[in-house]
């Protein structure tokens, strides 16, 4: 390895915890195959954003561009059961790359307090819950008539539908938390009861 090849260990650092968020979530094995280095390689360009954001309303913002980004650029696999196809490859839904990105937040941010722990610790309460099908499933029965038609999976979860299962999340954790946990500590918590 010659010297030019060495990078500064904070970016290392930053490449290795996002390679491990990616890892992490299990969403990951949804899309085609290459798609891991792509959403790694845009996953990176944003973070700084990320960590500059001040408030709510711009981490949504670039969390938005994010996920639609995501649905242009990004495409499923193809799924095969027993030699044939049961699901054609195409892009992904706005709920899928949503929680992929919260997913990876959530190891970026909130396991690993990047990009330090002052700066870490102001993000973490912008981070959203990462969301899955179960959850939408415990959430339904407390708060039955918020949507007209819940989504059954996160595949159905359009933009205005993940923004209102986050206001949900938000108010579960006012109902039942007295608002001592965080969205991002919501989906830790309730992953792990739902999942015994």
């Amino acid at each position: 390895m010659k010297n030019h090849d060495l990078k500064d260990p904070a970016v290392i650092r930053l490449s290795n915890i996002v390679d491990m968020g990616l890892t992490f979530s299990a969403m990951i094995r949804l899309y085609r195959e290459g798609s891991k280095k792509t959403l790694h390689k845009e996953i990176v360009r944003i973070l700084p954003e990320i960590a500059r954001t001040k408030s709510v309303k711009l981490f949504q913002k670039v969390h938005n561009e994010f996920c639609i980004w995501g649905m242009n650029k990004l495409s499923l696999a193809e799924k095969k059961r027993q030699g044939r196809i049961i699901k054609h490859s195409g892009p992904p839904g706005y709920g899928q790359v949503a929680k992929t990105l919260d997913v990876v937040l959530k190891v970026v941010i909130y396991y690993s307090k990047w990009p330090d722990e002052a700066t870490s610790e102001r993000i973490e309460k912008y981070l959203n819950a990462a969301v899955d099908t179960k959850m939408m499933a415990f959430l339904k029965p407390k708060y039955l008539g918020h949507f007209e038609h819940w989504p059954v999976t996160v595949e159905n979860v359009s933009q205005s539908i993940y923004v209102s299962i986050q206001e949900l999340v938000r108010q579960f954790i006012e109902d039942e938390h007295k608002g001592k946990i965080m969205p991002v500590q919501f989906d830790d918590l309730y992953w792990n009861f739902l999942n015994r």
